[in-house]
C-alpha cells in the first residue's frame, strides 16, 4: 500500500446499493460499465485505455459544460468483489499526470481504497482517500475542498446507483 503523506483523516464516503457486491465491483471492472456512471452528473465519459489489473491503468476523458478533462487510475490492488486500490490523477490526452485543471494547487496523486461488503442483498461501498507524494500546500488544498469532494462523489455514486438499477432490470 502507498504511504500516506501525513497522518490525517482523509476522505471517507460510505454508500449502500441494492445490488450484489459482485455487480457493484463489476461496474468498476469493464470500460463499458465504467463509462456509463463514473464522473460528475451531466458529463460524458469516454475510456481511452482500460487495463483493469494490478499495475494496469485506466485513462479516460470527461466532457461536460464546455470543459474537457482527462483522468488516470493506476491500479495497485484488485481483489474481485472485495477490494480496489488505485491512485487517481488528472492527466493530459496522452495519459501523463498533470496538475489540476482548476486554479488550485491540488495533489498530483490521490490514493483511493474501495471496499465492498454485502449483507442481505445490500452492498456497502466504502471509499477512503488521501493525498500521496504531495507538498504541504497540496495537502492543505485537498483537505480544504473535502465538502466539494463529498458532493462530487455523491453525484457519481448516484449515477452508479442508477446504472445498477438499470442492469438489474
Amino acid at each position: 500500500m502507498e504511504q500516506q503523506t501525513e497522518k490525517r483523516e482523509g476522505l471517507k464516503i460510505v454508500r449502500q446499493f441494492k445490488a450484489p457486491r459482485t455487480l457493484v465491483f463489476d461496474a468498476f471492472a469493464s470500460p463499458e460499465a465504467f463509462s456509463e456512471w463514473w464522473g460528475p452528473a451531466g458529463s460524458q465519459l469516454s475510456v481511452e485505455r482500460f487495463d483493469f489489473k494490478p499495475g494496469g491503468s485506466t485513462h479516460y476523458k470527461m466532457e461536460g459544460n464546455g470543459h474537457v478533462m482527462w483522468g488516470l487510475f493506476q491500479y495497485k490492488t484488485i481483489q474481485r468483489a472485495d477490494l480496489l486500490e488505485f491512485i487517481n490523477s488528472f492527466a493530459d490526452s496522452e495519459g501523463n499526470i498533470i496538475t489540476s485543471p482548476f486554479p488550485m494547487d491540488f495533489p498530483l496523486e490521490v490514493f483511493n481504497q474501495i471496499t465492498l461488503e454485502e449483507n442481505g442483498g445490500i452492498t456497502t461501498l466504502t471509499l477512503q482517500g488521501h493525498p500521496i507524494n504531495a507538498t504541504q500546500a497540496q495537502i492543505e488544498t485537498y483537505y480544504s475542498i473535502m465538502d466539494s469532494m463529498h458532493q462530487g462523489f455523491g453525484g457519481t455514486f448516484d449515477q452508479l446507483e442508477g446504472y445498477l438499477e438499470k442492469i438489474q432490470g
